[in-house]
């Protein structure tokens, strides 16, 4: 795989139901991409690792067309399967070697991607490069989404590195724009809204082995970690399966390169 970058082949289908959003906020985070954007109806978009569409099915209704490029085959057919008459052209490939011309997009979207990526440089290299001037790089992230601390117990047990290695770290993931050379374009725009989870919910995620993290773990470090969310359940729960209601958010910020092309 170039780049030793991180596909979802095998989250094709459960990824839906573990990343997706609440029912109705998907539309707000569509409008809250094309504010941050400032995309109108005539604009092309390049989304990198589109996935199932999870950001390019609300946002594709308020542009022109909305391309998307991605690893996983089996994610794009999900996103296929989904699509009804938006604008979506998916196509499999690697973003570290983008197959579309210079200055071809409006706007790229990266939404959660460059833990995943090794390569990530050369892909801010290619989102230079396919952007128009003035064009900017929109990058979202999702704000609290797990148990914070039954996610330090997990790491404590089982010594887990979220990151994939060479790929951008997840204390670094708000900043290493800017530090890279790209600059803020305005403010962060952000959408708060609540999910519910339950502490049996996150063991249930570490046990199926929901998130790309836990794909490089061996069978004894997973079951460390489930024996430690175990033994935190008996000494901190009535009931783990008890829903507990967590604010969140998601945020998107624009870029452009230091020195537009």
């Amino acid at each position: 795989m170039p780049n030793e970058s991180v596909a979802f082949d095998r989250a094709a289908d459960y990824y839906d139901r573990t990343r997706g959003f609440p029912a109705g906020v998907e539309q707000d985070v569509g409008a809250l991409i094309v504010e941050a954007g400032g995309l109108t109806a005539a604009n092309r978009v390049l989304e990198i690792g589109i996935g199932t569409g999870r950001i390019a099915l609300p946002v594709a209704p308020h542009i022109h067309a909305y391309y998307g490029i991605d690893l996983a085959l089996p994610m794009l057919d999900r996103l296929l399967a989904k699509r009804t008459n938006e604008p979506i052209y998916p196509l499999q490939g690697d973003a570290t070697r983008l197959p579309f011309a210079d200055a071809a997009f409006d706007a790229v979207v990266a939404v959660h991607i460059f833990h995943l990526i090794p390569g990530w440089r050369d892909v801010l290299s290619e989102v230079s490069r396919v952007l128009r001037p003035n064009a900017p790089l929109l990058h979202g992230w999702n704000g609290r989404l797990l148990l914070d601390e039954l996610q330090r117990v997990w790491q404590e047990a089982t010594g887990e590195a979220r990151e994939t290695k060479g790929a951008v770290a997840p204390d670094a993931r708000i900043n290493f724009l800017a530090d890279n050379g790209w600059r803020e374009l305005g403010a962060v725009h952000t959408h708060h809204f609540t999910i519910q989870r339950s502490p049996q919910d996150f063991y249930n995620s570490m046990e199926q082995r929901y998130f790309s993290s836990t794909w490089r773990m061996t069978d004894e470090q997973v079951e460390r970690g489930l024996a430690a969310v175990r033994a935190y359940f008996a000494a901190h729960y009535d009931d783990p399966t008890k829903p507990e209601t967590l604010e969140s958010s998601f945020n998107v910020q624009a870029y452009l390169p230091l020195v537009a092309s």
